[in-house]
């Protein structure tokens, strides 16, 4: 099996003091190293690289992805939306809930991750796979006492109900995005602690400078990324639909999902094969995915934070977004926000940004999330809760 990985692990271990070293973070997702495409799944790996200086650092994935790495068990999503092809199982396991690849990964991975932290505990419980590693981490710690802390992935996505979901196993802290999302969880839990960190960028690794992958398209090229499904908040139809108006422009689609023919036949309709094109990569390769583009679009609704706005950006890419406050804040003077449900306002956005000289200024801005920065704020923290929760012990 071919292990990807992140540039940089070779030469970017660190010494650090014995006394942060004999504290153990076990940091849990089920699908890392399986899906290269996923958010979370890539901020597991991230995260526990750049800690791995400072902790004994347990990654509970589903595949070798990390010097850290420790098999999950279970069935991951991706395997399990190939057993829900089967119409019957399909059928069955939809009337319960709206994503049963997801379930079936937090059902399968429960008891294995749980087994394994309770043979081997750890001084924090870090799961960054939604409501079921944090359920786990849960039933853990009411045997052992570990403290969990847990990341808000989907923010205030579908108005908040799956934050609010994940607030009911009470983790011992909480990182949002945004002060709109701590002002939610102190409505709903008071005494919740919260503390906003945003997510990172290997901007040593996303830059203007280096190769890039010839795709075959015409240029100039419009970059999406983003999974291929209709019911989700990404909204991939709009950028097609904008993009169509602006003749001498080309649009990449980068990713993978159930809905992956859905778009490949309305890109090619509205745009042409040459013109459109649906590719996936691995994460290892997506610098050089976004150096053979022009400028980057997303569309989506609720966007939780966007990871690819700001590896766009790293990497020189003007954007073109919703006009929301989270892309104001992420996108800042790095690129252009407007009304993307109003196609024709859309695809004169994203022509106006191609004309900009947009210089150095969507680099310096993905500076503000560097990866060093991101980091230190988790190692304080974890620090923090770590000897919170030994001192509380001492005193029981």
């Amino acid at each position: 099996m071919i292990t990807q990985k992140f540039i940089g692990w070779k030469n970017n271990q660190k010494e650090s003091s014995k006394s942060q070293k004999t504290y153990k973070v076990a940091i849990v997702h089920p699908c890392a190293g399986v899906n290269w495409s996923g958010g979370t799944e890539n901020f597991a790996i991230e995260i526990a690289h750049r800690l791995g200086s400072d902790f004994e650092i347990e990654l509970l994935a589903g595949s070798p992805c990390s010097p850290f790495y420790y098999p999950t068990g279970g069935i991951t999503r991706v395997k399990a939306r190939q057993i829900l092809q089967n119409p019957l199982i399909y059928s069955a396991m939809s009337k319960f809930c709206t994503h049963p690849d997801i379930v079936i990964e937090h059902l399968t991975s429960f008891l294995p991750c749980a087994l394994r932290l309770l043979k081997q505990p750890a001084d924090l419980i870090f799961p960054c796979n939604d409501y079921g590693g944090l359920a786990m981490a849960a039933f853990v710690r009411k045997l052992t006492g570990t403290p969990i802390l847990f990341k808000a992935h989907t923010g205030l996505t579908n108005g908040g109900r799956s934050l609010a979901r994940s607030l009911r196993f009470h983790p011992n802290h909480l990182v949002v995005f945004s002060q709109k999302m701590v002002e939610f969880v102190t409505g709903l839990h008071p005494n919740q602690a919260v503390t906003i960190i945003p997510n990172g960028v290997d901007i040593g690794w996303f830059k203007p400078e280096g190769t890039y992958i010839d795709v075959g398209l015409k240029k100039p090229i419009a970059l999406c990324v983003a999974s291929l499904n209709r019911s989700d908040h990404k909204r991939v139809e709009l950028a097609i639909r904008a993009i169509a108006r602006l003749p001498e422009v080309s649009l990449l689609l980068c990713g993978d999902g159930p809905d992956h023919n859905y778009f490949q036949t309305l890109g090619e309709e509205l745009l042409g094969i040459k013109r459109f094109v649906i590719k996936k990569f691995p994460f290892h390769q997506m610098p050089d995915v976004y150096r053979c583009a022009d400028i980057f679009t997303l569309p989506s609704i609720d966007e939780p934070f966007g990871q690819a706005y700001i590896q766009a950006m790293a990497c020189g890419l003007p954007v073109v977004a919703t006009n929301d406050e989270m892309r104001r804040y992420i996108v800042a003077d790095g690129g252009i926000l407007c009304d993307v449900t109003d196609v024709d306002a859309y695809a004169a956005t994203i022509a106006e940004a191609l004309s900009r000289n947009w210089k150095m200024q969507p680099r310096q801005n993905a500076m503000r999330f560097s990866w060093d920065i991101v980091a230190l704020r988790y190692r304080d923290l974890i620090i923090q809760m770590i000897n919170q929760s030994q001192q509380l012990t001492l005193k029981s």
